[in-house]
């Protein structure tokens, strides 16, 4: 049996075919310029799902890296800042020491206090750094608002507790909690603090003191020891309880003590200190536990106070030398820990980086991998259906000219 096939069939399907053959010779081609094997999900469901993955990836990984180079400024400025105020405290802590000095009068004091008030003035200003895009490093969680305002009863915090965070992932810190940094030292020694509470002719003052032995150390939260001159050489020793009540210490028996000027006290468990000068009945020195609220700008305004005053006796002057640097010793100590903090996180924020950049380069080959075209076959598959096009336009062109005049003789 056979079939007839007639001219304009054959020419349909010739035309079929070559539209078929121009379609893949142009998808060839716009694969070869686009230089992607995958430009849409239905050319490889699997590749392109393996692709957006990797585009999602990358896309987060990118933002991560985003995040850090704002981390890595904020706390690149921190820690320079922090190099500037330890300077400055460094230059106050010298003149204090310089107050010590008994030769000095009353207007030289007054020189050295307005020395730290221009100190104090620095790092009020060092305080409130902020960075390119106007935000306060110190400002915590409140960058956007003055974090410290200099107000009558001193310098205060305005900005809002802990770290700004450039991600919900990862630890990425655009600020420094100011309020801990600047007002959140420990006060005394770290451990305890010394004061005193003289009457007008007393000459006497207590030194920062030491911690013996930790283990003995009993002290409660709220708690102190008392001591209180009843004349100029005995004093008793009272342990004042949280809730205000009090008793001797360590009984009725031997609470009461004799005083000699610059003897260490060693009575009070694990605490070693002393109490110098000549005291007067009435004068009280107290040990308590040491706080973490120890403000650079009150422990500077102190000391500003005592050596603007004329009428400071020679107690009062050691005093506040004593405790001065007791102080200034602590708010460094605080603002290195800070600045180290900072410089840890920027040593992570290298380790980081190199880990993320590594991650976002395996997710580009991942979606390389998936899309693109190895350009030597897309060459070749041009070329190849190039040639099977040309040679279906031929057959076509062919059998258009066809004609059954052809046969018929004349």
């Amino acid at each position: 049996m056979s079939y007839r096939i007639a001219s304009a069939q054959s020419r349909d399907f010739s035309l079929i075919a070559l539209q078929r053959h121009e379609k893949s010779l142009s998808e060839a081609q716009q694969r070869l310029i686009s230089g992607k094997r995958v430009d849409k999900a239905s050319d490889d469901p699997a590749a392109a799902a393996r692709a957006e993955r990797a585009l999602v990836d990358q896309t987060r990984h990118e933002g991560l890296l985003r995040s850090m180079e704002a981390s890595r400024t904020s706390m690149s400025l921190a820690e320079s800042t922090l190099g500037d105020a330890m300077e400055v405290l460094q230059s106050a802590r010298e003149t204090v020491v310089s107050a010590g000095n008994g030769a000095y009068n009353a207007s030289d004091r007054a020189s050295l206090a307005d020395s730290l008030k221009h100190a104090r003035g620095q790092l009020l200003k060092l305080a409130n750094t902020t960075d390119t895009g106007d935000h306060y490093i110190f400002g915590g969680q409140g960058a956007e608002r003055v974090p410290f305002a200099d107000a009558a009863g001193g310098v205060t915090f305005q900005g809002v507790a802990e770290e700004a965070q450039a991600s919900l992932d990862e630890v990425l810190p655009l600020s420094v909690d100011g309020e801990s940094t600047w007002l959140g030292a420990r006060s005394g020694n770290g451990v305890f603090e010394t004061s005193a509470s003289t009457v007008a002719g007393s000459t006497a003052w207590i030194s920062a003191g030491s911690v013996g032995d930790p283990s003995a150390l009993a002290l409660g939260t709220g708690e102190s020891y008392q001591m209180q001159f009843t004349s100029a050489d005995t004093y008793t020793i009272s342990l004042v309880k949280a809730d205000g009540s009090s008793q001797p210490f360590p009984d009725a028996s031997s609470a009461t003590r004799a005083y000699t000027s610059g003897q260490a006290i060693t009575v009070l468990p694990g605490m070693n200190f002393s109490i110098t000068g000549t005291p007067k009945a009435g004068d009280t020195f107290s040990v308590e536990p040491s706080t973490a609220d120890l403000s650079v700008f009150d422990a500077l305004d102190r000391m500003i106070s005592v050596l603007s005053d004329a009428s400071a006796n020679s107690g009062a002057l050691q005093q506040t030398v004593n405790s001065g640097l007791r102080d200034l010793d602590q708010v460094m100590s605080n603002l290195q820990s800070v600045r180290s903090r900072a410089g840890n996180t920027l040593n992570r924020l290298d380790g980081f980086e190199a880990r993320t950049d590594s991650r976002v380069l395996a997710d580009k080959e991942i979606r390389s991998n998936a899309e693109d075209l190895d350009l030597a076959q897309a060459i070749s598959d041009v070329s190849t259906k190039d040639t099977v096009y040309q040679a279906a336009l031929k057959s076509y062109a062919m059998i258009g000219k066809m004609s059954l005049f052809d046969y018929i003789g004349v």
